[in-house]
């Protein structure tokens, strides 16, 4: 295992400099330094024994190390060319349970038809929502995911309807999961210190799970939020156009008058139903 102290700043910014690059601000990069947080994310994913795990953004493999030490057969996907290098050259070469995929995730998962038992990973700030709502569209639904994101986020994916951060990827995020807030991370504790604070977000993949056109319900739910003033009627007339409209909200049991901020995942699955 390679013997980087991933709680000094010292020591990774010799690494970086060493190799004569910067962390790049459009990936979002800051590095999560404190032991005991590391290992707290990574014992959220249970026992990952022999189990194939995918993490997203390992960075330098601060994660990827705890990951490693559980037994986890791990695939990393890794934008940055910098830390690939690092990753497959130096620190875990010889791991022979550790692969690497560089590129871009949004990209490169797509050509994996195996999906794994977890996913996980501290992801971009920038890019987090994507991620989560890409693999969700897609059905890449592995029993558990674990991801440390900007803190707003992590409000968003458990926000239940009426609450000012329910949106529609907190309805996407619970179409086939459970997500809940695992605990907040400081800025302090990360390398360059972000401008806003973390959480740690796990999402239990629900018993039972909807078999429906996912990414047309991705499209519904994310019009009927698109106006959030506008009323449900209002928001759904340039899918069903004036004609047609009430006769399809008074099937699914909705009121025309209603905001999509207070629909529930049924109400909206209910109306996707009958849209189809």
């Amino acid at each position: 295992m390679w013997d980087l102290d991933y709680e000094s700043v010292r020591e990774i910014t010799a690494v970086l400099d060493s190799h004569g690059f910067a962390m790049s601000k459009k990936f979002g990069q800051n590095f999560l330094l404190p032991e005991p947080v590391r290992s707290r994310i990574a014992d959220l994913a249970g026992d990952i024994r022999g189990k194939t795990v995918w993490e997203v953004g390992p960075g330098l493999g601060a994660l990827t190390e705890q990951l490693i030490k559980r037994g986890a057969v791990l695939t990393c996907f890794e934008i940055d060319h910098g830390f690939a290098k690092i990753l497959k050259e130096e620190a875990f070469f010889d791991e022979p349970l550790f692969s690497l995929v560089e590129g871009d995730a949004l990209k490169t998962m797509k050509g994996i038809s195996d999906h794994p038992y977890a996913i996980m990973g501290n992801l971009p700030y920038n890019v987090g929502s994507l991620i989560i709502a890409d693999m969700i569209e897609r059905a890449v639904l592995p029993e558990i995911m674990v991801f440390t994101l900007q803190k707003e986020v992590v409000d968003r994916m458990d926000a239940k309807p009426g609450n000012k951060d329910y949106s529609s990827f907190s309805v996407l995020c619970q179409l086939d999961y459970a997500p809940y807030c695992a605990f907040n991370i400081g800025r302090k504790n990360f390398f360059p210190e972000p401008n806003v604070d973390s959480a740690v977000v796990v999402m239990r993949k629900k018993d039972e799970l909807h078999d429906i056109d996912r990414k047309a319900f991705s499209f519904l739910v994310r019009t009927l939020f698109s106006q959030r003033r506008k009323t449900v009627r209002n928001n759904l007339i340039p899918l069903t156009g004036k004609d047609r409209v009430d006769q399809v909200l008074d099937a699914a049991g909705i009121n025309p008058g209603e905001r999509a901020e207070n629909l529930s995942l049924e109400d909206l699955l209910r109306l996707h139903g009958r849209l189809c």
